[in-house]
Formats: structure tokens, sequence, C-alpha cells
């Protein structure tokens, strides 16, 4: 796929090499905020948890003194703070997507309009062969976009 989009139109590299650059500097944004938020919201879910097991295990307690509604403040503060955490952590990622999403559709207008440039100063580059290129650099995109967030999951699933 590489090749033959190079083969169509060489100058559609300059924007792939920018590309992948600014997907990388948006990468390394993204892995540190999402490391942290993952490792906050997995530290938020622990009491929540163990806050519900004791509850059911002295609810009978907990129902002699009357302190539903105190077991209950705690546990909704617990579950507010896991919930913020969980919050941002989704929001981190849509950002980042939202980045990625961005850079791709910066690469495809300056490869169209390499095209149209190199289709205009009379080089024989037929629409078909146009199209193919977008089509490939379309596809392109998309696994780059794919390899840089399989690439970070597999990162913090190791390290």
């Amino acid at each position: 796929m590489v090749a033959l989009v190079s083969w169509l139109n060489p100058w559609s590299f300059i924007p792939a090499v920018i590309t992948a650059i600014a997907m990388l500097l948006v990468r390394h944004r993204f892995a540190r905020c999402s490391r942290d938020l993952k490792r906050l919201e997995n530290t938020s879910r622990s009491p929540v948890y163990s806050y519900l097991s004791s509850t059911i295990h002295g609810l009978k307690v907990i129902r002699s003194y009357r302190a539903e509604k105190t077991c209950l403040l705690e546990f909704f503060s617990y579950l507010d703070d896991n919930t913020r955490a969980s919050y941002l952590f989704v929001t981190i990622n849509r950002w980042a997507g939202i980045r990625f999403d961005r850079i791709a559709l910066s690469f495809i207008a300056i490869v169209t309009i390499l095209a149209m440039i190199v289709r205009i100063n009379g080089r024989q580059f037929s629409a078909a062969d146009i199209a193919l290129t977008l089509s490939y650099s379309l596809n392109l995109i998309i696994i780059c976009q794919w390899t840089i967030r399989l690439i970070y999951s597999l990162f913090n699933f190791f390290f």
C-alpha cells in the first residue's frame, strides 16, 4: 500500500512524515495523562468494592443502629470519586481521538492538494490515480492511528 502511494504520488510522503511526528507527539501527551488517570481510577475503585463488600457483610449491624443513611452517603462519596476519575479517563481518550482525527483530516487535505497540484502541472496523473492515492492514504492513516493506540495499550499492559 505504501509502495503504491509512493509510486503514484511521491510528494505524499512529506505530509506522511509530518503526520507521523504529530501523532507521536499527541500520543506522548496522551500517554502520560491516560496512565495517571487509569491509575487514579483503579485506586478509587478499590474503596467502592471494599465498602460495598463490608456493608453487605455488616448489613444486620447497620440496620440495627439505623445507620443506613450514613453508610449510603459514605458509599456515594466513594462512588463519586471513582466516577470522576472514570469520566476523566473517557474524556482524555476522546481528546486524543479528536486530535488524531484532526491530524488525519489535515493529512488527507494536504495529500489531496498535492495530488491536484501534480495533475495541474502537467504530469499524467488521472482521476483514478488521485482516487486510488486518496483511498490508500485514508487506509494508511487509519492503520497508523490503530497502530499508535495498540502500541500505547501494549506498552501500558507490560510496563
